[in-house]
């Protein structure tokens, strides 16, 4: 996929050059200049995400690790959030966190599925093998339609504490937050808005986690460019929609549009998404989009 780093690389020149004329409080706002590439590592050597493959130091640290401290420890199936910058025919990185959908007890497990902090996992026959009910694992993989579609299943340890990463709908003040089937209960943030991606680590309980700690957002600061791989959500009343994981919301006016089973490569620069049309030859069929902002 060069095309696509190429195509990355002059939206990021874009963007740094547009961001040199903008003024110091609109580059606190902002966020950092970069690429972000979110998505599963398919294939190492360094890694290699959406396509993309990225470099890094022998013992380059991993934010937010739960099966990985170091990024030579990730694998494929691994799901990662990287910041990176133009190296050469590929990226060099310079943050890299692990994403983990899910880390819990498995709490049932039936022909291709299970379920973690009462979510449910599909996955496939491979990924499930030997894993028991009471199990602690750490899930890699995508949302989609309140549920994780696992590229990776990890055996944690029995004391590890659970965590929960994903999207938030239906937010009601003074309501417990809930991702998926998963119900988080014990703190009830006033900030959070229905899209926002939420980061909970805390104790397993019956109807889902406890929490100890929660934070907001995908990255440490967001990047103006952001490849990322995911599903839709299904759009809400009011037209919103994102994709899942991601912190990307947008809005539509034509709600039978958004797809919410096919798996999406998109492209946001600035927060705006562009879904990457790619055809049976991995060319794009439209890359303009992501070259200037929507038509009014």
């Amino acid at each position: 996929m060069s095309w696509l780093r190429t195509f990355l690389s002059a939206v990021l020149m874009l963007a740094v050059s547009t961001a040199a004329m903008a003024t110091e409080e609109d580059e606190r706002e902002g966020g950092i200049l970069g690429t972000g590439i979110l998505g599963t590592i398919t294939a190492l050597g360094s890694i290699y995400v959406n396509g993309q493959h990225i470099r890094f130091a022998p013992e380059f640290e991993v934010t937010d690790g739960v099966t990985v401290s170091t990024a030579a420890q990730l694998l494929p199936g691994h799901t990662v959030a990287v910041v990176a910058a133009p190296d050469g025919a590929g990226w060099q990185a310079s943050y890299i966190r692990q994403i983990t959908p899910l880390v819990g007890p498995v709490q049932s497990i039936s022909d291709g599925q299970f379920d973690v902090l009462g979510t449910t996992i599909q996955a496939e026959p491979k990924l499930i093998a030997g894993l028991g009910q009471g199990d602690m694992v750490a899930i890699s993989g995508l949302w989609q339609e309140g549920q994780v579609i696992a590229s990776r299943i990890d055996r944690v340890a029995n004391d590890s504490p659970a965590r929960i990463e994903g999207s938030v709908f239906d937010v009601t003040p003074g309501q417990p937050l809930t991702i998926g089937g998963t119900e988080i209960t014990g703190l009830w943030p006033t900030h959070i808005q229905d899209g926002h991606v939420v980061r909970v680590v805390g104790s397993a309980n019956e109807t889902g986690i406890q929490v100890q700690s929660l934070e907001t957002g995908v990255f440490a600061a967001t990047p103006q460019v952001i490849l990322s791989e995911g599903y839709f959500s299904v759009p809400t009343v009011s037209g919103l929609y994102t994709l899942l994981g991601s912190d990307l919301l947008s809005y539509t006016d034509q709600p039978g549009m958004i797809d919410p089973v096919v798996r999406q490569l998109v492209c946001s620069r600035d927060g705006q998404m562009y879904p990457v049309q790619i055809d049976d030859s991995t060319l794009p069929s439209d890359m303009s989009a992501c070259f200037a902002p929507p038509t009014q």
